[in-house]
């Protein structure tokens, strides 16, 4: 990311109420169905965000915006919290419409001790954060290196500040959040219904594994059956044969007998 415009934000800030001849004040202008991201478009929608607009101006020759608000911050996170809400503002419905503009520079009102007295952004920052050229952190990190405190004061105490500003600059597009939680939950689900799959797997080998028992037995059954007639046919046959040598047997009882009044 550039930061070749970071120096410039500091030196503005003690001199930036000295209106001159390009320095025009800007009055809120609502957007129409074709918003052209002008000055007063921005102002409008910084109201419409609950940012407490003192005053915003429009330096003409450089074409820088200069805008100063009222905090409503009662510590380092919120005060964060102020500023990635007015960069959204300034980078989504601003820069992302082709806004002409080079730099936007604030300066702090109604402040606690400690918090920051302005900051400012670079458009040319924005441009890139928004192509994907720089990440969160390195926004916010470059916004950061702005930031000037009153002499004397020390910046509010918050370990983490830049890392929590960061987290704002990344919230501030709610239709992406909604989408990874989706995918989140999609995932999840994703991961349920493999459980259901496998769980009907193994019902289903459940199911087979019974039905080729069922099978076994049966066939054990057919083949007992068969067996039984085999031994019942055979055991007719016997029958049978017995049968005919009982017939034999008297046939020749019966012959031997007639050969024997035949001889007397």
């Amino acid at each position: 990311m550039t930061t070749a415009a970071v120096g410039l934000t500091a030196g503005c800030l003690d001199s930036i109420r000295h209106i001159g001849q390009t320095r025009v004040p800007v009055d809120p202008e609502e957007p129409g169905d074709d918003p052209d991201a002008t000055p007063g478009e921005f102002y409008h929608l910084l109201e419409e965000n609950d940012i407490a607009v003192d005053e915003l101006y429009h330096d003409t020759e450089d074409d820088d915006w200069i805008l100063f608000y009222e905090s409503a911050a009662s510590d380092a996170v919120e005060s964060d919290d102020e500023i990635a809400l007015i960069y959204r503002v300034f980078s989504e419905g601003m820069i992302d419409r082709g806004a002409e503009v080079n730099h936007l520079y604030t300066e702090v009102e109604d402040r606690f001790d400690g918090q920051v007295k302005g900051w400012a952004v670079n458009a040319q920052w924005a441009e890139e954060h928004l192509d994907g050229e720089a990440s969160d952190i390195e926004l916010w990190n470059a916004i950061a290196g702005t930031k000037q405190y009153e002499d004397g004061e020390e910046p509010g105490a918050d370990a983490n500040e830049s890392d929590e500003g960061a987290g704002e600059l990344s919230e501030g597009d709610d239709e992406d959040v909604d989408d990874s939680d989706a995918d989140e939950e999609s995932g999840d689900g994703d991961g349920d219904g493999d459980g259901d799959s496998d769980g009907g797997s193994d019902g289903d080998d459940g199911d087979d594994s019974d039905a080729d028992d069922d099978g076994d037995d049966g066939g054990g059954r057919e083949e007992s059956e068969t067996d039984e007639d085999n031994t019942e046919d055979e055991t007719d046959e016997s029958d049978e044969t017995d049968d005919n040598d009982d017939s034999s047997d008297d046939s020749s009882t019966n012959e031997t007998t007639n050969g024997t009044e035949s001889d007397e």
